[in-house]
């Protein structure tokens, strides 16, 4: 519980942005929130105009829920606070940045198309071997000190990459006293959408930017300048940032952002790069990285698959060590890294010595990038396993499916997160790029088919959904894993003497 004019004093910019507020100064704020059916009594409800819903027609509820304050963009009335600067979502994050005011010292945000999952939790355990307390933040939820789980019951109602800023900001402040250092993921929506506008950054990551989410920013450019904007309108002067060069859109980044104050790192192939990846060698289930920072050739060995993954890998170092690390540490550290639930999971014992690997791939370029590093090490065929999710950008589906087919030995088509598209819509985009692949609707039964079709040297990728534990249909989230359907496959198959 707090003041109002204590919550505004905080960040005092606010006060630049807000019209009629002088006499709310002395009511007493218990919580912010943008959920009409969250409000509590003593409640800030800020009122945002999102893509299905406007928060102004859940001003009444919100009162009636006990709300102390309303804050709306457009509603001139006498009991409301407008805006007068910028938009709702932005006070929104700055509301929810003062009201939970404190945060761990060192905080990074991750952005780009691909690998943001794996940089944050690499990162995250980096700094678990320096003796550091810290945490990881987003698509897996908020991953704690000693691989444990925090607030899974709230992420999984959350379901979003970068968190609303209600479940943001409380999170951090609630980790202050005993974390150190939080690598979270930065989302185009969630940068777009002011979700990180409040977060006091050490510094940033890009990894890379490919085709995805046109359906939201509608084109290329746009969806390259949400990513940018956490590099020049969210982290402070002398952050430290990484980017990978040898993307076409890394390049462009570190050419806007070189003449600002801040320390950048650049890694990649490219032999301008800071950090120069000099050779990536794929054995079975491992990669050896040779690494030139500094004039110093360094080795490391890391327990992986794929370039993807050694990109990944570089850039937490990267980061760590724009951040100030030990180079040598944070190279020798590398060899301990552990891949994240879902990305390149291998699940192993098919009774035939197949190899299945479960993968989030869900873009073009991941997908492409996924069965590239396999096809690497497979003697036998790849089948290839996948679907779109509903409800998300629609451009990418046939694209898929001809990366499947041109990339495989045989495609099946399934569903994946259908929401509220019709399941079979989407597979018949799919199958327009594929049209020798087997299309079976049910996951659970096209998953059991696959692994039963394997044969020795075979491998099975199950791309699209890796680490989830539902699946969205309609408006019902239902349990289901993918790895669980494998492991429960394999044992069948094992019982019954296949």
């Amino acid at each position: 519980m707090m003041l109002f004019k204590d919550l505004v004093s905080t960040n005092p910019s606010l006060k630049s942005k807000l019209n009629n507020f002088e006499n709310k100064l002395l009511l007493k704020v218990s919580g912010v929130t943008s959920n009409s059916k969250e409000v509590k009594p003593g409640f800030i409800f800020v009122a945002i105009k999102g893509l299905k819903y406007d928060g102004s027609n859940f001003i009444k509820e919100a009162k009636k829920n006990g709300s102390a304050l309303i804050i709306s963009e457009k509603l001139n009335e006498e009991d409301i606070i407008t805006i007068k600067k910028g938009c709702s979502r932005h006070i929104y994050a700055l509301l929810s940045a003062s009201y939970y005011k404190n945060q761990p010292q060192q905080i990074i945000g991750v952005t780009g198309t691909n690998g943001k999952t794996s940089v944050v939790e690499f990162c995250r355990q980096i700094w678990d071997q320096a003796g550091w307390k810290a945490v990881s933040m987003g698509t897996l939820g908020t991953r704690m000190p000693k691989n444990t789980m925090l607030n899974q019951s709230e992420h999984s109602k959350n379901k979003l990459t970068t968190f609303e800023p209600s479940i943001l900001y409380k999170q951090l402040n609630d980790m202050a006293k005993d974390i150190s250092h939080v690598a979270l993921e930065a989302s185009s929506h969630g940068i777009d959408q002011c979700r990180l506008d409040g977060v006091n950054f050490s510094g940033a990551v890009f990894t890379n930017l490919s085709h995805d989410h046109i359906d939201y920013h509608k084109t290329e450019e746009n969806y390259f300048s949400a990513k940018k904007r956490l590099f020049t309108d969210i982290l402070k002067k002398n952050s430290a940032v990484a980017i990978n060069i040898d993307d076409p859109h890394g390049m462009l980044l570190y050419e806007q952002l070189i003449k600002l104050p801040l320390f950048i790192l650049t890694f990649g192939k490219n032999k301008k790069a800071d950090i120069v990846i000099k050779s990536i060698t794929q054995n079975n289930n491992s990669i050896d990285l040779k690494i030139k920072y500094n004039n110093v050739i360094y080795s490391s060995p890391i327990g992986m698959i794929g370039d993807f993954q050694a990109y990944n890998v570089i850039a937490s170092a990267t980061i760590c060590i724009a951040l100030g690390m030990d180079p040598n540490f944070v190279f020798k550290s590398l060899s301990d890294l552990q891949p994240a639930p879902g990305r390149m999971q291998i699940v192993s014992g098919h009774p035939k010595d197949a190899s299945i690997i479960i993968d989030y791939a869900h873009t073009p370029e991941a997908l492409s990038s996924t069965l590239s590093a396999l096809r690497q090490n497979t003697k036998g065929r790849i089948i290839t396993l996948f679907g779109c999710g509903g409800d998300r950008d629609k451009l990418k589906r046939k694209i898929m499916g001809n990366i499947a087919q041109q990339q495989s030995n045989q495609v099946i088509v399934t569903d994946d997160n259908p929401r509220n598209e019709l399941s079979s819509d989407i597979r018949k985009e799919i199958l327009l790029g594929c049209p020798n692949a087997i299309e079976i609707p049910d996951r659970n039964n096209a998953i059991k088919y696959a692994i039963s079709e394997l044969k020795k040297n075979d491998l099975l990728l199950i791309a699209g959904k890796g680490h989830e534990s539902f699946q969205v249909i309609g408006n019902q989230s239902l349990p289901f894993n993918d790895y669980n359907v494998v492991k429960e496959t394999i044992k069948n198959l094992i019982n019954h003497g296949h």
